[in-house]
């Protein structure tokens, strides 16, 4: 029963993250196409900049509004959101002026990075323990980027696609509700692991978190911006399908990320940024667009779940879990508006020197953060996570033990259940036992406990008292 709860709320917090991103990313198209038709081009950048930092402060206010909007109030407030967030898509739709437009995008987004917060804070919650992370926040991406490429080919009228964003964000709201409520009727024994990455120091980890994130957004952005301009003059024609690859980038970064409970991730990414800037300097010396589009689309993905997956991973030890889960997202739109104008100042001057020293400067920088980022970061494996077990709970370990009579190796065996959600293997391998001893010892742990498996060892183990 326990497990399908598990499986069931992991669903809804990927598939709420999901249709985040195609909220986001859905409406951030509709808000490009119709500020576009009511100011000049140069007006219409200026908004969409506007529009992404009111969703910055949004992702900033939800952690006050999580604490302060609960029960009736928290209902009344989704409520609330939902109508004007459809009023502001329909009256953006309609465009009838500049300001009406630009007001309704502005109050719009902002709402939207509130229940962005949620979305992402949600998902640390419910997937932060796991070894999956990563995985999750891949796939959630990539259903978002799906549903955006299907929105925008499928839907030919202005009027209908606005219907069909007002019904998803009513729909991504009640997700969040629904979880939301979910997670707090949970047990307490429902949350008996810990991540599989420990942070020694949280204030140092983040503090080095978000550099890289901010220079490594310097990289990406100006990739962006190179490909964009290229599109703009004529040079070459996106179109639509490249985003697939998007999608795919996410779905290989999850699995990539999550190998060996994410112990390769940072390694991994910085390869990537690697190959992002190499080939930046390449589009500006005349180099293929086509394999620039192809790095761009698929380092894009990578670096998407990298710093989402990051921060919700760094979240768990920090204070204010509802603040650090989606600052990634905050740190990514905040740097892009505030290096956009010299990114494309810089690429328009078509002067190779200055960008290639840029990018040797960003690239050193990067490896910088990242190695001081790196130190603050210890990836468990059963028997660290053994020594790791909180000293509160060793005195009841032992009684526990004692109690009920478990050997030496048992106890052992014990002791990395309580810290570890792994599969069997993986808890064998930990160990340096085969799969079948596990077995054994963990049908000896049942059958003196005179429970039938191991999540009722678990849930008895919590439930068991000293006084008993």
């Amino acid at each position: 029963m326990k497990n399908n709860s598990v499986g069931t709320r992991r669903a809804g917090v990927i598939l709420g993250l999901a249709m985040f991103y195609y909220v986001f990313l859905g409406n951030e198209y509709l808000f490009d196409n119709m500020i576009a038709e009511v100011a000049r081009s140069e007006a219409a950048v200026i908004a969409q900049n506007y529009i992404l930092g009111a969703s910055v402060i949004g992702f900033l206010i939800f952690a006050p509004l999580n604490r302060w909007l609960k029960g009736i109030t928290g209902v009344a407030a989704a409520i609330l959101a939902v109508v004007i967030s459809c009023i502001g898509i329909f009256v953006m739709q309609e465009h009838v002026s500049y300001v009406s437009t630009f007001a309704a995008g502005v109050v719009l987004f902002l709402i939207l990075g509130i229940v962005g917060g949620g979305a992402h804070y949600l998902v640390a919650m419910v997937m932060g323990k796991s070894a999956y992370l990563a995985r999750a926040v891949g796939t959630a991406y990539a259903l978002g980027i799906l549903m955006q490429f299907l929105n925008n080919n499928l839907i030919a009228s202005d009027q209908l696609e606005s219907i069909v964003l007002s019904v998803s964000v009513a729909v991504l709201v009640m997700l969040y509700m629904l979880v939301s409520y979910s997670e707090s009727q949970q047990e307490t024994s429902l949350n008996v692991t810990e991540s599989p990455v420990r942070i020694k120091n949280p204030g140092l980890a983040a503090a080095a978190l978000v550099i890289v994130v901010f220079l490594m957004t310097c990289v990406f952005s100006s990739l962006d911006n190179a490909v964009t301009l290229a599109h703009v003059s004529g040079k070459a024609d996106i179109g639509q399908w490249p985003r697939l690859l998007l999608g795919v980038s996410g779905l290989m970064a999850g699995v990539l990320f999550d190998i060996k409970k994410r112990r390769l991730m940072n390694m991994m990414i910085y390869c990537v940024t690697l190959l992002s800037t190499i080939c930046m300097v390449i589009i500006q010396f005349g180099g293929s667009f086509v394999v620039g589009l192809v790095v761009f689309y698929i380092s894009a993905g990578f670096f998407v779940v990298f710093f989402t997956a990051g921060f919700m991973d760094l979240s768990g030890a920090m204070k204010n879990q509802a603040l650090w889960a989606g600052m990634g997202r905050v740190i990514n739109n905040v740097c892009a508006l505030l290096i956009g104008t010299f990114s494309v100042s810089l690429l328009r001057s078509q002067s190779q020197m200055t960008l290639t020293i840029m990018a040797i400067v960003l690239f050193v920088l990067i490896g910088v953060a990242m190695a001081g980022y790196m130190n603050q970061l210890e990836v468990k494996d059963g028997r660290r996570a053994v020594k790791d077990t909180m000293a509160g709970d060793e005195e009841k370990i032992v009684a526990f033990a004692g109690t009920f009579g478990f050997t030496k190796r048992e106890l052992e065996v014990f002791r990395v259940l309580l810290v570890s959600d792994d599969n069997i293997q993986d808890i064998a391998d930990s160990l340096y036992i085969s799969r079948a001893a596990l077995y054994r010892h963990i049908s000896g742990l049942n059958e003196k406990t005179s429970t039938s498996t191991r999540i009722g060892l678990l849930q008895f183990y919590y439930s068991w008292s000293n006084d008993s």
